[in-house]
């Protein structure tokens, strides 16, 4: 499905040069952003990810959850899963989200994790809200990728 995709090796490597070269220059210190992404990113995306698109409201917000899961296989169209990349990417870029996805990330999934130190909650707090309009950018430039790859479709 579309989470396993988001979180495959190759798409996280991806996402985390995305974030590095976009998000990075615009934070104080850049090199110590850089290397929190190499080292921490793919941690964060899980949570993200499952948090928000799997267990959260997402389908709810879509209207998808009537027809069956929603992101597992079925028959869809190419226009209905453009359509739910774009929502799902609006959602992302919601302040509320953020809000949240700082809120849960600040949490046990994430900074209550081992191996975080004391700062975790400010580096959340300090590139979540940049970095996560940039992934959701990306949801939107990968759509037809993401269609293909995922539901075999557009």
């Amino acid at each position: 499905g579309l989470v396993d995709h988001l979180l495959s090796e190759a798409s996280l490597a991806e996402q985390g040069e995305i974030l590095k070269a976009i998000v990075c220059p615009q934070l104080e210190d850049a090199d110590a952003c850089m290397a929190a992404i190499d080292m921490w990113f793919g941690d964060m995306a899980s949570c993200i990810y499952n948090h928000f698109v799997l267990e959260g409201d997402v389908c709810a917000r879509l209207g998808l959850c009537k027809k069956a899961s929603i992101f597992t296989p079925r028959d869809w169209t190419c226009e209905e899963c453009t359509d739910v990349l774009a929502r799902t990417s609006a959602y992302m870029s919601e302040p509320e989200t953020i809000a949240e996805a700082v809120e849960y990330l600040q949490g046990d999934c994430f900074c209550g994790a081992e191996g975080h130190t004391a700062d975790c909650p400010g580096l959340v707090s300090t590139v979540l809200p940049i970095a996560l309009p940039v992934l959701s950018g990306v949801l939107v430039d990968q759509t037809a990728e993401l269609c293909q790859e995922v539901l075999g479709v557009c």
